[in-house]
């Protein structure tokens, strides 16, 4: 890191306003983060995360797969419990 030669007290007190500015966007940031990990362990927020696990994982590569199989299997197990 240079050192940075300051010609008045004007620019040192701009790059301290600067440094404040950026102190306080960095604290709300963490405390952001820690309200939506609060969020993330309530109930609806704990069913929310298992309905985007699932929902996750009809949307990746495979996803054209597995909305073809979902029906296809559906339709097997209740031809199978007609046939019981």
């Amino acid at each position: 890191m240079e050192k940075k030669i300051y010609s008045s007290f004007e620019q040192i007190e701009a790059d301290l306003e600067i440094l404040d500015i950026e102190k306080q966007i960095n604290y709300q940031k963490i405390i952001l983060g820690v309200q939506k990990t609060k969020q993330q362990f309530t109930p609806s927020g704990i069913t929310r995360n298992i309905f985007d696990g699932f929902t996750g994982a009809f949307t990746g590569s495979y996803s054209n797969y597995y909305k073809l199989a979902v029906p296809l299997i559906i339709k097997w197990m209740m031809n199978k419990k007609r046939s019981q």
